[in-house]
């Protein structure tokens, strides 16, 4: 084996160490998080996101991130994404996310569900969380082209 190899095997080496302690410390964050929240699962969305999920958050959230199913669709889902911050990880509601309204096709802002309100106190998600998604549907008005 020639010195380049080496040096190459080292690295690499050097790579699945600090990949070794990344996921130790993932790990222990995780075990510390389970601790206050033991109902702790993951979510899995259909691009391979792995979110944390707690119904304890439902009524702590505090924060709520905001976007839309799918970027080809004209009528896209608006989904509201419940969560807060623990040890640097975001913790997000059990369910994890709520469908708000849809992509007003074929102009500008978004359509709020009727009942989106409703979906998320039925879950106990905070007033908090609730205020925000009233505010983005305030600075996202419907506007048609006409």
């Amino acid at each position: 084996m020639g010195l380049k190899e080496k040096i190459l095997q080292k690295e690499k080496i050097m790579e699945l160490k600090e990949q070794i302690v990344q996921e130790e410390e993932k790990l222990q964050t995780h075990k510390k998080l389970l601790d206050i929240f033991p109902d702790l699962s993951e979510d899995h969305d259909r691009w391979g996101n792995v979110r944390l999920k707690s119904k304890s958050i439902n009524e702590q959230a505090d924060k709520v991130f905001m976007n839309h199913n799918c970027g080809c669709c004209d009528d896209s889902p608006l989904q509201a994404w419940p969560y807060k911050e623990f040890h640097g990880v975001n913790i997000f509601s059990d369910p994890a996310c709520f469908m708000v309204g849809i992509s007003n096709y074929g102009a500008c802002g978004d359509i709020e569900d009727y009942e989106w309100e409703t979906k998320l106190r039925d879950k106990n998600i905070s007033e908090v969380v609730i205020e925000k998604v009233k505010e983005y549907f305030k600075e996202n008005p419907v506007e048609n082209w006409d």
